[in-house]
Formats: structure tokens, sequence, C-alpha cells
């Protein structure tokens, strides 16, 4: 399921549709209204994304700033344990989600 059209750092303002103002968590696409709030999703994107999936075992759960996680194909995936981290690390293929932009 791909995020609404909304910023998430702005929610007040609609995301672009433009490629250059989307960026993705946990395979998830996000749309910005500018460069301003999409730079500043990315310098700490777990405090913006709201509720995530973990790629590996399913769980939801909310990422913080102490979450585990690896940066892979195109932006950061976050996970519910180390353990899932571990396991999406010696397989990415496997468990890499894949939407349009």
């Amino acid at each position: 399921m791909q995020r609404a059209l909304y910023d998430p750092v702005d929610p007040r303002r609609l995301g672009s549709l433009l490629p250059d103002n989307h960026f993705r968590v946990n395979g998830e696409v996000y749309r910005f209204c500018g460069e301003k709030t999409l730079r500043r999703f990315m310098q700490e994107p777990e405090l913006w994304c709201g509720v995530s999936r973990d790629p590996v075992n399913g769980e939801r759960f909310i990422p913080s700033t102490r979450s585990p996680w690896v940066y892979f194909v195109g932006g950061p995936y976050y996970f519910s344990s180390d353990t899932t981290r571990d396991r999406f690390v010696d397989d990415p293929a496997r468990y890499e989600v894949k939407r349009a932009l």
C-alpha cells in the first residue's frame, strides 16, 4: 500500500507527483511538497514515517531512533528486531518491497 499524497512533514500540503520529491522507507513511497520537507524527512525518516511493516516478519511497528535498520536500494529499511534485520541482510532480494513510483 502506498502512502497518501500528503506531505508527511507538512500534512497541510499535498506531496508532489514528481519523482524528485519522492523517498522510500521500507519500500513505501513518501511524497513531498518540496525539497525543504524532503530533506527534513531524509535526515530522520523514523520520526515522520509513522507505522511501518517489518519486511521480514510482517509485524507492524513504529520505528524509532533505536530501531535496527539498513540502507538498501533507494532508502532505509527499519526492522522490529536485530534478528529480522540480520535475516534481511543475508538475503535482501527475498524481502525487498517493490513499489512503483
